[in-house]
């Protein structure tokens, strides 16, 4: 079976990004694609998958210029791509190991005893060829965030909480910095608790999982029902790309998010080597620079950037992330949370004001992360965030 796919136009130029397409329903088999660009004889592996219900195909596009069109033919290929993103899950272990071309990339830890999911290390492509455990230029791969560190235990480098669910609070752990540092609200510490994968997908073009979970107040009462979405893409060249989506709903009465900044709706943690405070600039995308003028303003996206890599006689390598934030977001763009040593996100019921959600009602919450190379202008953050707020056209001929 094959299909034509055109794509395009556009209004802004495009490069290195995923195209997708929704297919008809019915015949297609679970074996490899690929996708042939018709003018240029290119190939380029597909995917295809059913994880939302309804057929999809995904794959690599180099570029495309403003008003262009272009058509793909998807077919069957002979071979199967070895490299992607692979999901392997560790219910044992209670984590989900994700790895980027063979390589790891970041681990979901959703399982007993953490009070709460969390993607911990997220791996920047850093490194150079010649570096490895016996140079002294220390430039291999590592998280550009940190887990648990010492001024604050409990921020999970890239995740969601809130300090005042109903009177509970889901933020903070026992755990903290000093003696005597209890909760902020109530007797005891809420737990977001993992109940099943509805999906999980590994691929040559995406990788990524949908989950379900609940929180659960101290006294065994369940408030929230919660869904989550992850997916990886797989590009070319040092850069990263993936999604986030949780969607909360009330478990069964109404339920209330405090105006409190222990909230992480959602956040993460910079690793302290390009934080602020040690070097690292943050700009958003209002032009604003500096963790006192970004902090509390609308913005589309904020990026944390600085020198990740650094050795004697060697140039620093500069490596960012960026949290983009969806137009479909609630009272997008949404006010930042940012600060000088390193947590950054968005935190709606801080900044708008106590959230209230009624029996049935849905708060969804999507954002994009995207680490890159050097600083924002030249990773030109603000394109990422066209593509992910304007995705190219796709329609089948």
């Amino acid at each position: 079976m094959t299909i034509t796919i055109q794509l395009g136009p556009i209004t802004t130029p495009r490069e290195n990004f995923v195209a997708e397409c929704d297919l008809p329903d019915g015949g297609w088999a679970d074996n490899a694609w690929e996708a042939v660009d018709e003018e240029s004889g290119a190939t380029t592996p597909a995917q295809i998958d059913v994880a939302r219900r309804s057929p999809r195909a995904s794959w690599h596009v180099k570029e495309l210029a403003p008003g262009e069109k272009r058509s793909y033919e998807l077919r069957p290929a002979s071979a199967a791509e070895t490299r992607g993103v692979s999901l392997r899950d560790q219910p044992e272990n209670g984590r989900i190991v994700v790895y980027y071309g063979g390589l790891l990339q970041t681990i979901y830890h959703y399982g007993l005893p953490n009070y709460r999911p969390y993607f911990w290390p997220n791996v920047a492509p850093s490194g150079r060829p010649d570096s490895g455990v016996g140079t002294t230029d220390g430039s291999q791969p590592k998280s550009i965030t940190d887990d648990g560190p010492p001024d604050h235990t409990w921020h999970r480098s890239l995740w969601y909480a809130c300090g005042d669910l109903n009177g509970v609070d889901f933020y903070l752990e026992p755990a903290a910095m000093q003696e005597g540092y209890g909760t902020h609200v109530g007797t005891g510490y809420g737990r977001i608790v993992h109940q099943a994968f509805d999906w999980l997908v590994s691929g040559p073009v995406w990788g990524g999982f949908q989950q379900r979970a609940q929180w659960v107040a101290p006294d065994g009462a369940i408030l929230l029902d919660d869904v989550r979405l992850f997916r990886m893409y797989r590009l070319r060249g040092r850069l990263r790309l993936w999604d986030i989506e949780a969607r909360f709903t009330p478990h069964h009465g109404a339920v209330t998010f405090g105006q409190t900044n222990e909230n992480a709706l959602p956040l993460m943690r910079v690793a302290d080597i390009i934080d602020e405070w040690d070097g690292g600039t943050i700009t958003n995308s209002n032009g604003d620079t500096g963790s006192p003028a970004c902090h509390g303003q609308r913005a589309e996206w904020v990026d944390v950037s600085g020198p990740f890599t650094r050795a004697t006689g060697r140039d620093a390598e500069i490596f960012g992330i960026a949290m983009l934030d969806h137009p479909s977001n609630r009272n997008h763009p949404n006010a930042r949370f940012v600060r000088g040593y390193g947590p950054v996100g968005t935190n709606l019921p801080y900044f708008d004001g106590a959230l209230t959600l009624q029996p049935g009602e849905t708060w969804t919450l999507r954002h994009r992360l995207y680490v890159h190379q050097q600083h924002v202008a030249e990773a030109n953050v603000a394109a990422r965030f066209d593509e992910y707020a304007n995705p190219v056209p796709a329609t089948l001929l």
